[in-house]
């Protein structure tokens, strides 16, 4: 999609500001685990829920065997933790958890029961490392993506970090982790659920909805670039059809009058009067707000 982050900055003015704090991005927790009880750790994350099943490393009947099952919030993992059978000891008793470094280590801050691991360091699989995973598709004669936005999370895919919504992905940030980071909680912010777009195959105007209808801001560390709504109209420059605001121009379609328009029409309907931007000067991900 062609958007103002292709013309000249300086004939714009963009609300630039420090850095979108990351508090609870990182990538999906899901995967193999070493611990420094000596076992091998399975977890799985389903959106803010996290489950794992471990066991001590053996050649026999492990020493013990546990499941855990808790919630993710703030960066914390808070939830219970259970000895199963398959293992000689027993126990039971609760877990804190701290995600460090962007969701490769895990740190014990709190436990009951005797539990005695306290660190877990996420394991390299060339099976993780292998997953496919298709994109999302709109349903048949609609031009929106429903999804959740509690439930969606990153996840690196053959080298390609994605926010994904189980098992498709939405957004497609190629090795810029941070820039995926940010966009998963503009998302979250703003409790976007519907990514809409005009256009088929290859849309040249996308824009998402959120729960009761229009994303509403501002949210601190934004990179929006204000225009008025009610002054913005199609103009044809240089042989391609665009969105202009008096001398600027805000967005491309190309030779594609139709398209613009119908964006055009869009951006009247809901009213929107930002263009922000995830990543400039190469945008991965862009988002229009009141």
């Amino acid at each position: 999609m062609n958007t103002c982050c292709r013309m000249k900055v300086t004939l714009l003015t963009a609300i630039v500001l420090a850095a979108i704090p990351i508090a609870t991005a990182w990538a999906n927790l899901t995967g193999s685990w070493s611990c420094n009880d000596g076992g091998t750790y399975y977890l799985r994350q389903i959106g803010r829920e996290l489950h794992w099943y471990g066991e001590a490393d053996y050649s026999g009947q492990p020493a013990w065997a546990n499941v855990f099952s808790g919630s993710i919030l703030d960066g914390r993992i808070t939830g219970k933790w259970a000895a199963v059978p398959k293992g000689r000891s027993s126990g039971a008793g609760q877990l804190v958890l701290e995600v460090k470094n962007q969701g490769t280590v895990l740190r014990s801050v709190e436990n009951t029961g005797g539990f005695k691991g306290s660190r877990w360091v996420r394991k390299k699989t060339v099976k993780a490392a292998a997953r496919t995973l298709p994109q999302a598709q709109p349903e048949r004669g609609k031009d929106c993506i429903a999804f959740n936005s509690s439930t969606i999370g990153l996840e690196q895919i053959n080298g390609r970090w994605k926010i994904v919504d189980g098992g498709h992905w939405l957004f497609d940030f190629g090795s810029d982790r941070v820039a995926a980071q940010k966009a998963l909680q503009v998302i979250n912010h703003y409790r976007m659920n519907r990514s809409c777009f005009v256009g088929r195959l290859d849309p040249s105007f996308a824009y998402l909805l959120a729960k009761g209808g229009v994303p509403e801001g501002p949210m601190a560390g934004e990179d929006c670039v204000a225009f008025d709504p009610v002054k913005i109209r199609v103009s044809k420059i240089n042989n391609r059809w665009k969105i202009v605001e008096g001398r600027h121009w805000l967005f491309d379609f190309g030779s594609n009058l139709t398209e613009a328009r119908q964006a055009l029409a869009i951006i009247k309907r809901y009213g929107f009067t930002r263009s922000c931007f995830v990543g400039r000067p190469k945008a991965d991900f862009s988002y229009l707000r009141r």
